[in-house]
């Protein structure tokens, strides 16, 4: 999919150059703050300094120099959003050679909207509220909190870095200044020319859609002409032979007040132009918006583009405002869904067909990769079961009323399933349940809703002693534990536990469990106290911080792509790898890790 505009030469460079003596103010001054970082890292360098010396920089210390900025970035006071390398190269410069053929005034241009002037904003001082902070390049950039710390909607993967003259924070993509506003954006690109097109149309009827579009602040949900073709329109004059009125309705129905990037895209639904609601489900690297009348959910396929009044999301389909009305249940959604076939079976085997067709539900319906990936190869598989451990399994699934997801709040709670159980939802980077992400959220049903994941939910088979125990990869720590006289401590309180496997335990000095129970136990219970952090949290709600164990020291969690997880003892020398994350006990979250932590 191509850019929503495009450079000269492919220049979608980077920032991180300033003009000395050019600082800016915000366009929003930030007005709430959160608990200083506790992952800030300080070194005594330049910002030109850490671009120079770091391997993941080359590119962008190509692009600083060919702009000549590279000793504007060694004075002064900044903030730095500063793309990788593979931030570049997926902008389309595949080395150095790709930079110093692009224009030099419009990579300067890019450059300088990605730094900006007079302060030092580090990820406490941005507001939760989305906010618009003015760059050296003249427009504003917008910076939120909401959901871990995001630039035009480009999660920061590594924050805080305060050098002598700024700070930087580290970024997958490159930033590229708005082209325009909405319409001139949109007709800058040729996958949009249908849209154009429709507007044009729709602005012939009773509201002058283009006028509307290119003022106020607005997010707009662009779907491509492909998406506009498998909706009924095969040409662009069957879109101009069309009743302006209605396709006015239509069109209206992808426009939502105010600016959103995609990062901000979990609470749920949100209300359109038109009056009704879209549904918006969003996990990391994917968001995706459903009208009332589609069958399934449009992605978003080129998502924030920025305007001067607003985001654009392309998007593969043409959202539908009709088809509100709900007329199937809970069962009857299940059984019609190709992707529900296992779950059907499963429905069915245990006998839960009638009762999922009443009442007021919420089902965390697992697809059939999600079964698959549990061990349920096939239908036969699912009838072989035992038929009450099936059913334990699916009323753990199930909340006794309707939750949609805007209902869930960042912070981890505990929801009763039918089973008598708890899960644990968050809706933070996207909604999770167990830390499994929400792939699909709020199909409605006559008698609940239905949120699509990707993983089956197991119920917890006991407290964190208890689950450890029945692991033979968790022996040495069960045995470290007793040693240690700490059953009884993680048998009770809310507890994220980082559990290193026997092998860590014999890579760190006990050959034996026999080692292990000869061992001081002072010494294991100091060793064993800095594995465990107060509160659960999954893979899904970590983010990269230093944080407080119950030994009184700190751990470095780093979360890298895709959600992996490293965590980091002040003592090791390299951190350690997350091998099974998300392990749920009655009171707390198991994390496998492959070395001991050392304080």
């Amino acid at each position: 999919m191509k850019q929503m505009f495009l450079l000269p030469q492919r220049v979608f460079v980077l920032l991180i150059a300033l003009l000395i003596g050019a600082a800016c103010d915000r366009a929003i001054q930030p007005q709430e703050s959160a608990q200083p970082s506790q992952s800030r890292v300080r070194v005594n360098q330049s910002i030109t300094d850490v671009v120079v010396g770091s391997p993941n920089f080359t590119l962008l210390e190509a692009a600083v120099i060919k702009a000549g900025l590279a000793e504007a970035l060694s004075t002064g006071n900044l903030t730095v959003f500063a793309p990788t390398d593979a931030a570049f190269q997926a902008a389309g410069f595949a080395d150095a050679n790709a930079i110093n053929n692009a224009d030099v005034n419009t990579l300067r241009k890019i450059l300088l909207y990605h730094v900006i002037g007079g302060n030092r904003f580090f990820e406490e001082s941005i507001p939760l509220q989305l906010a618009g902070f003015t760059t050296l390049h003249g427009e504003p950039v917008y910076a939120t909190r909401q959901g871990g710390l995001s630039v035009n909607g480009i999660s920061v993967s590594q924050a805080d870095l305060e050098t002598n003259n700024g700070v930087i924070h580290v970024i997958g993509r490159v930033l590229l200044p708005p082209a325009g506003n909405t319409v001139e954006v949109a007709v800058s690109n040729p996958n949009l020319t249908y849209l154009v097109a429709a507007v044009q149309r729709a602005s012939q009827g009773e509201i002058n859609l283009v006028q509307a579009l290119a003022s106020g602040t607005l997010t707009v949900f662009a779907p491509t002409n492909a998406a506009f073709q498998a909706a009924g329109f095969p040409t662009i004059e069957s879109i101009r032979a069309a009743d302006p009125n209605v396709l006015s309705r239509i069109l209206r129905y992808h426009v939502v007040s105010g600016r959103r990037f995609s990062s901000q895209l979990s609470e749920g639904s949100l209300t359109t132009l038109e009056g009704n609601p879209l549904a918006t489900t969003r996990v990391p690297g994917r968001a995706t918006v459903q009208g009332l009348g589609n069958a399934t959910p449009a992605t978003l396929v080129n998502p924030d583009v920025v305007t001067i009044n607003g985001a654009v999301h392309v998007i593969d389909q043409v959202l539908l405002p009709t088809g509100g009305a709900v007329s199937k249940s809970i069962t009857d959604i299940v059984v019609e869904n190709p992707s529900f076939s296992l779950l059907k079976a499963a429905v069915v085997r245990a006998g839960l067909a009638t009762a999922l067709s009443t009442g007021s539900l919420t089902v965390f319906a697992p697809t059939d990769a999600a079964f698959q990936a549990a061990g349920f190869a096939d239908v036969n598989a699912i009838n072989n079961a035992d038929v009450n451990t099936l059913r334990k399994i699916l009323l753990y699934h199930v909340l006794g009323n309707r939750f949609p997801t805007e209902t869930f709040t960042e912070r981890i709670t505990g929801f009763t399933t039918l089973d008598g159980g708890q899960v644990q939802v968050a809706r933070r980077q996207g909604v999770s349940v167990n830390g499994i992400f929400v792939q699909q959220a709020n199909i409605r049903a006559t008698n609940g809703l239905i949120h699509v994941i990707n993983r089956v939910l197991l119920p917890p088979a006991g407290n964190v002693v208890e689950v450890a125990a029945t692991n033979p990869n968790l022996s040495y720590l069960v045995a470290a534990v007793q040693r240690a006289g700490l059953v009884q401590a993680l048998a009770t309180g809310n507890f994220t536990v980082f559990a290193p496997t026997n092998a860590a335990f014999q890579a760190a000095g006990f050959a034996s469990i026999d080692a292990i129970r000869a061992a001081d136990p002072a010494v294991l219970a100091r060793i064993l106290t800095y594995h465990v952090v107060s509160g659960r949290e999954f893979s899904s709600t970590l983010r990269t911080d230093e944080v407080s164990t119950l030994q009184g020291g700190k751990v470095l969690v780093t979360v890298g792509m895709n959600q992996s997880v490293t965590v980091k003892g002040n003592g090791n020398a390299s951190p350690s790898n997350v091998t099974a994350a998300d392990i749920v006990t009655i009171n707390s979250v198991v994390h496998v890790i492959d070395q001991v932590l050392l304080p």
